[in-house]
């Protein structure tokens, strides 16, 4: 069976669904008509091969109809119109990719069948237009050199030019973005899926330069490692949208197939069996730019035991850029994160991680999705922790050999260098510090009182910061985290400044609590003593000992002041909870998982 065979069902269904789609054409954006036209052509030549069974010509006269619509939105320079970046030449290449697999699609058919060859020449004037702008055109996020470049390629393997491998010989150049742990410097599953990793696959191919492939194997190796429970992939490292929603392995399919087939893969197999099949964004679209891929019509190798050293084996996965660790067991995923983009960048920001989830807890059928720590504490938002060291892993777990693994034990040691002592021991901190600002030195004293507009890290005022000598208060908060056989244990230490904390835990929807009571100040849910459990199915988690609740250490989450001053927020949705406690101090919170 090929991929096409599995994917096929969806595939059929989204081309029916298309069929029956009474929308206005003038509501959708370029890339959204490309798609649903591609989605129908690649259902028209799929089902070719059935002779009578054959879908009619009609298929191609409704995707020449949305292709006269993309026609017209192209503008002048050969871009686009529409969307939040405007006369964009990488999202243009998106575009573009699709209409040259379309043409690729109906290549064989476009002298002998009438309606494939109009709508392939109104493709081809549509490329020809667009291939000035991706000559010569920019680039605002690290992905669109790749998108532009792997576009430039489908446009060389329709009508080949020296120029275009020139320009796209230019992009590589910078060499691919992604680190050695195999992520990409955006960290995002989402782009790693729908653009880094296609792109290279493209280039490989259309260059005949297979060492283009060795930044998608890194990446899927990557992407195994971030595999949880639920077949979604860990996305709380990525500095793009996706890094506050689960991210399903479909996406993922193709490239999984196609690499497994290429390296005779048995762990990429199993995955890309699952992935085919998983629920995925635009299916119709996904199975006819596979055909353009003949790897992806040969059968998966034989799923046979897991080799040593496969990135789904039960291992400690760590990944020292993004600060991030996967401790993986065969019935519990635990994932600790340091590696937010906040503290050294002092805002929040597009393009940026900026998660405060610090700890993820998958146990059968309850997901503790986001624990997070909020603090009263000049509105600096929650913690996020700067450093993540490790102080041993499990002695069962595989430790891949390219970590490293020192001889001395019982030593702190950065991310990456674990140690086998036993237990899984890892230690997460940050300091952070605002401040109370003196007068300005004479020398600096304006007689109008018009001193220069600056940021001192919380706020903007016309007071030239800079200038003056500050009072600093500090907070220094650490969580000691300890991963052992039936529970992750959290020590929270806090020293400084005497102020409230809240540990919220958000699990999952879907489950019912036990043992916890509602905060008269704030509404929240909140466990004042004791245990409390979250149950979904058989499935049961505990957490606790409440810490107390009482007006000086209210049960709360402060997203800080980046969103509250807007009347925002990044709450995560889900189930709520609080384990309350002040500064300074060490509370330990137990959560339970029940094996």
């Amino acid at each position: 069976m090929g991929f096409l065979d599995a994917v096929g069902p969806a595939a059929d269904e989204a081309a029916r669904q298309l069929r029956l789609a009474d929308d206005d054409p003038a509501t959708l954006q370029h890339r959204e008509l490309m798609a649903r036209a591609l989605t129908l052509v690649g259902a028209w030549v799929r089902h070719l091969p059935g002779g009578t069974a054959h879908l009619p010509d009609s298929e191609l006269t409704t995707a020449h109809g949305w292709v006269r619509h993309l026609a017209a939105r192209q503008s002048p320079g050969g871009t686009f119109v529409g969307g939040d970046n405007v006369l964009s030449p990488p999202d243009s290449a998106f575009t573009v990719n699709d209409v040259c697999d379309a043409l690729e699609l109906l290549a064989p058919y476009r002298a002998s069948v009438p309606a494939a060859g109009a709508l392939a020449d109104d493709l081809d004037a549509i490329v020809h237009r667009a291939t000035p702008a991706l000559l010569t055109g920019g680039v605002h996020t690290p992905n669109h050199r790749w998108e532009i470049s792997s576009a430039l390629a489908r446009i060389h393997r329709l009508h080949p030019s020296p120029q275009l491998v020139e320009r796209i010989d230019e992009w590589l150049a910078e060499a691919p973005d992604i680190d050695a742990d195999g992520l990409w410097s955006e960290r995002s599953p989402n782009y790693a899926a729908a653009v880094s990793c296609p792109s290279f696959l493209v280039l490989a191919s259309v260059l005949d330069r297979p060492e283009l492939l060795d930044p998608v194997r890194r990446s899927l190796d990557a992407t195994l490692a971030l595999l949880l429970p639920d077949d979604t992939v860990e996305t709380v490292q990525s500095r793009r949208q996706d890094q506050s929603h689960p991210f399903g392995i479909g996406a993922f399919a193709p490239l999984l197939w196609h690499v497994a087939v290429l390296d005779d893969r048995a762990d990429l197999a199993a995955v890309a069996a699952r992935a085919a099949v998983a629920e995925m964004w635009q299916p119709g679209a996904v199975a006819a730019r596979a055909m353009t891929d003949p790897v992806l019509g040969r059968p998966l190798p034989a799923v046979a035991p897991l080799p040593a050293g496969s990135p789904l084996t039960p291992a400690v996965h760590a990944f020292a850029d993004a600060r991030l660790v996967h401790v993986r067991e065969p019935d519990r995923s635990v994932v600790l994160f340091a590696g937010s983009d906040v503290p050294a960048e002092g805002h929040v920001r597009s393009g940026l991680a900026n998660s405060p989830t610090f700890l993820r807890v998958f146990s059968g059928a309850v997901v503790l999705s986001d624990v997070r720590l909020s603090r009263e504490f000049f509105g600096l938002g929650p913690f996020r922790p700067t450093t993540l060291e490790s102080f041993g892993v499990p002695e069962s777990f595989r430790v891949p050999q390219s970590l490293g693994v020192p001889e001395s034990p019982g030593v702190p040691q950065p991310l990456g260098v674990p140690q086998p002592l036993g237990a899984g021991r890892f230690r997460l901190t940050e300091t952070v510090t605002a401040g109370y600002h003196q007068p300005l030195p004479a020398a600096d004293r304006r007689r109008d009182g018009a001193y220069a507009l600056g940021d001192e890290g919380r706020f903007s005022a016309s007071m030239s910061f800079g200038s003056r000598a500050v009072d600093t208060v500090s907070l220094t908060t650490t969580v000691d985290v300890e991963v052992t056989p039936g529970a992750v244990t959290l020590d929270v230490t806090t020293a400084g400044a005497d102020v409230p904390w809240s540990l919220q835990l958000t699990f999952r929807a879907g489950g019912t609590f036990t043992g916890v009571s509602t905060d008269r100040a704030t509404g929240e849910r909140v466990l004042a003593e004791g245990t409390g459990t979250y149950r979904v199915g058989d499935s049961v988690v505990s957490f606790g000992p409440g810490n107390g609740a009482c007006p000086a250490q209210p049960a709360f989450y402060a997203p800080g002041q980046d969103y509250a001053f807007l009347g925002g927020t990044d709450r995560p949705a889900g189930e709520h909870v609080h384990v309350t406690g002040r500064s300074p101090g060490t509370v330990r919170v137990v959560i339970g998982t029940g094996r």
